[in-house]
């Protein structure tokens, strides 16, 4: 079984995500889209227990909201979009054979 990312790993990321999301929505109180992002961080914590589905769901949540921001947010944006690509991956490569 390959390891492509850890669940401790994933973990301090999705922590990592959610403290960059909190100082960043501080910071721009007024943009409705990116407080939508809110749904997918708290998503974070179960997705590497649940099947690659729903890691797919937040994904293409993601990439149907990126578009939306610039600079920071669409930075923090990318960085989830790689971390739950690698997930994706990891599930891909380790799902129990039929």
């Amino acid at each position: 079984m390959p390891i492509i990312i850890s669940e401790e790993r994933f973990l301090s990321q999705g922590r990592k995500f959610a403290e960059q999301y909190a100082y960043l929505a501080e910071k721009f109180p007024e943009d409705e889209y990116f407080q939508k992002i809110k749904r997918v961080i708290k998503a974070f914590g179960t997705l590497y227990a649940k099947d690659k589905v729903y890691a797919v769901k937040q994904l293409n949540y993601l990439e149907k909201y990126q578009v939306f921001f610039s600079e920071e947010r669409r930075a923090l944006v990318v960085q989830m979009i790689s971390l739950l690509e690698k997930l994706i991956l990891h599930k891909k490569l380790n799902s129990p054979k039929k």
